[in-house]
């Protein structure tokens, strides 16, 4: 698969950040992008039969956390590729990373916030469509 063959869901609550990724994302090529303010938001439109190969997630999200979207997504849909973004502590990151490879996703990274295109590219280059691989953070 091309990443212009991949469908990206964005899952973040601040406004800009969710633009800021997404138009890093298109200027990627991604060829698909779905977005959603929160996890509630995320599973509706998962729910409405739009099922993204990539989800890029934010730890720290109202009325459910990252961790929580995540789990629920692979239990309706597993095998997708996961990419964490956080301004959360380091450590943080690192325990939610490790508590999501326990789920049937793909760990593609965790990356700290703000993001760069560069460390987007990497994380989502590490998704093999069909025989996905499981990659450590950045």
């Amino acid at each position: 698969m091309n990443v212009r063959d991949y469908t990206v869901l964005v899952v973040e609550d601040h406004d800009f950040q969710r633009r800021t990724i997404l138009q890093i994302l298109a200027n990627l090529g991604v060829g698909s992008l779905l977005e959603a303010a929160d996890g509630e938001a995320a599973l509706t439109l998962l729910d409405a039969g739009k099922v993204p190969d990539v989800v890029v997630c934010d730890l720290d999200l109202p009325g459910m956390n990252g961790i929580e979207v995540v789990r629920r997504i692979a239990d309706r849909h597993p095998g997708l590729g996961v990419v964490f973004a956080s301004g959360l502590d380091d450590q943080v990151i690192d325990a939610a990373e490790a508590t999501a490879r326990g789920y049937s996703v793909t760990i593609l990274g965790a990356l700290r916030k703000p993001l760069t295109a560069r460390a987007l590219h990497a994380a989502i280059d590490r998704f093999q469509g069909g025989g996905r691989e499981d990659a450590g953070g950045e």
